[in-house]
């Protein structure tokens, strides 16, 4: 059955594929979208939650991920324990986020180098 969304007739049988690189750099959505800026998800800015499915990181709606709050819980435990014991030092070859490739391919060299603490 084709369907109509944001003006355009979409037909029956067609992929539609959400980019998440486009959509979490939108600057009608993000403030400076290319900076690194974790503080945009905090209180009282949370500009993810001002456009409905603007952060695409466990999909949304009917179709969110089963495993989102365990993934957000697991990730804190893993940060936290990385942050205690290591050093961090951004390399000075990365001077910008390098896009998503699909499929995805494996970057040649760390972003980071971690030192013990």
């Amino acid at each position: 059955m084709e369907i109509e969304f944001a003006g355009y007739q979409i037909p029956p049988g067609w992929t539609i594929i959400i980019s998440q690189f486009v959509t979490h750099r939108l600057s009608s959505i993000y403030t400076n979208p290319e900076e690194f800026d974790p503080d945009r998800f905090a209180p009282p800015r949370e500009e993810d939650k001002k456009v409905p499915f603007s952060l695409l990181g466990f999909g949304g709606g009917a179709h969110v991920c089963i495993g989102r709050e365990f993934a957000l819980m697991e990730i804190k435990i893993f940060l936290a324990s990385l942050l205690r014991k290591y050093h961090w030092v951004i390399t000075p070859e990365y001077s910008a986020v390098a896009p998503v490739l699909v499929p995805p391919k494996a970057q040649n060299k760390l972003r980071v180098r971690l030192t013990t603490a």
